[in-house]
């Protein structure tokens, strides 16, 4: 048999609560096989100016195993996953003067980590946005990345179907959009490739962002909130408020329902966000029943317990430049309504960190054991989440 050259392939959760397979193929679609049958992928998207791969798309059927795109091995979707790693903000920065060196991977370790992470084999993986960092051309001097950037499938493959590739192979995945997808930056990339909200894509003149989407696993509930456009974490903005308003009634609506774990997966730490916290305040609303709150774009790790609220982990150091530690925390105690804090933090206190690496969450029994590994997957910290407090003692 004479297999085309598919470029990529993984799969992803979407709006629809169900896996799906993808691939990025040169010209044509390929079949979704599977023990005992086989189904064709619609094209999600054709080559266009910038982006010269077509991208395929098809649901996988419940219980299907021994998933192949041609001769691509996919990982079987997790009835109940019970090991789940969390990442985030994994790009390599290219922009003005901040430069990563994206052919050194003690600068830009990325693809260790995907690598590490696939040999963790974890039933799920989690990243919480930031996938395109490739905005200018690298200096000559760093000929691993130049003439690859720009919102291109040159850019995209350079930051992330080609160091992910070890991951896709190990495990199904739920995909959150970063800031650096905003229509902006990379959105129209993002909406071509990686959306599972089900939007049309970037439209000039409305409000740039997704409604929110769960997946049920059972006793776990994930929710899937859109954060990426905003003009300030620290400024009020209208047409923000507005809809993270409309986003958190609706995510509200979908956590709702049977007893069991209920995870809040979004880009922006919503306390460290005034269009949020604004937004949170003007509804009323706590974020119950959520266990818990996962997010990026600050690049470090910070587990952080807030009196009232479901508690704040953030998995922002997988890749791209890091942050001081503890700079969440800082935002959450700097906002303020009406002159006072909105925030009180809770025992334990704030816990963060900064070295490259992601997170490995082991559930036993009613307790999520947070495992924070380095890129070579060496655990520096053990924490917890259990009955609404994450404790990295």
């Amino acid at each position: 048999m004479i297999f085309a050259a598919v470029l990529s392939a993984w799969v992803q959760y979407a709006a629809d609560g169900q896996p799906h397979a993808r691939a990025l193929a040169p010209r044509t679609c390929p079949a979704l096989s599977y023990r005992g049958g086989s189904t064709p992928m619609r094209v999600r998207a054709g080559s266009s100016a910038g982006f010269d791969d077509v991208v395929c798309d098809a649901p996988v059927p419940a219980h299907a195993v021994d998933l192949h795109v041609e001769n691509r091995e996919l990982p079987a979707p997790p009835d109940v996953p019970l090991k789940v790693v969390v990442f985030g903000d994994t790009g390599c920065r290219m922009k003005d003067d901040e430069q990563q060196n994206c052919g050194d991977v003690a600068d830009w370790p990325f693809p260790k980590i995907a690598r590490t992470i696939a040999a963790v084999h974890p039933d799920l993986a989690i990243h919480v946005g930031d996938y395109y960092y490739r905005e200018n051309n690298c200096p000559p001097s760093m000929k691993q990345c130049e003439n690859r950037w720009g919102d291109t499938s040159m850019s995209w493959n350079a930051d992330w179907f080609a160091p992910a590739a070890p991951l896709f192979a190990s495990t199904a995945l739920i995909l959150a959009r970063g800031n650096h997808e905003d229509c902006e930056r990379g959105g129209p990339g993002w909406f071509r490739y990686l959306d599972g909200a089900g939007a049309s894509g970037c439209t000039p003149g409305t409000v740039d962002g997704t409604p929110p989407w769960s997946v049920s696993f059972g006793y776990l509930r994930v929710v899937v909130g859109d954060s990426a456009a905003d003009p300030s974490d620290s400024a009020a903005d209208p047409s923000r408020i507005a809809f993270y308003k409309t986003s958190f009634a609706a995510a509200q609506r979908l956590v709702a329902g049977p007893p069991g774990d209920a995870l809040f997966v979004t880009h922006r730490p919503p306390f460290a966000n005034t269009n949020q916290t604004q937004a949170l305040l003007a509804l009323g609303w706590r974020l119950a029943p959520f266990d818990a709150i996962l997010a990026g774009h600050v690049h470090d790790f910070e587990a952080i317990d807030l009196a009232g609220y479901p508690p704040l982990i953030v998995n922002g150091e997988s890749g791209d430049d890091l942050d001081d530690a503890g700079s969440t925390a800082k935002y959450i105690g700097g906002q303020t309504n009406a002159g006072r804090p909105v925030y009180t933090f809770a025992a334990p206190p704030p816990f963060a960190t900064k070295q490259f690496g992601f997170a490995v969450y082991t559930r036993t029994g009613d307790t999520w054991n947070i495992s924070l590994r380095d890129a070579d997957g060496i655990e520096r910290r053990a924490c917890s989440l259990a009955k609404g407090v994450v404790a990295c003692p």
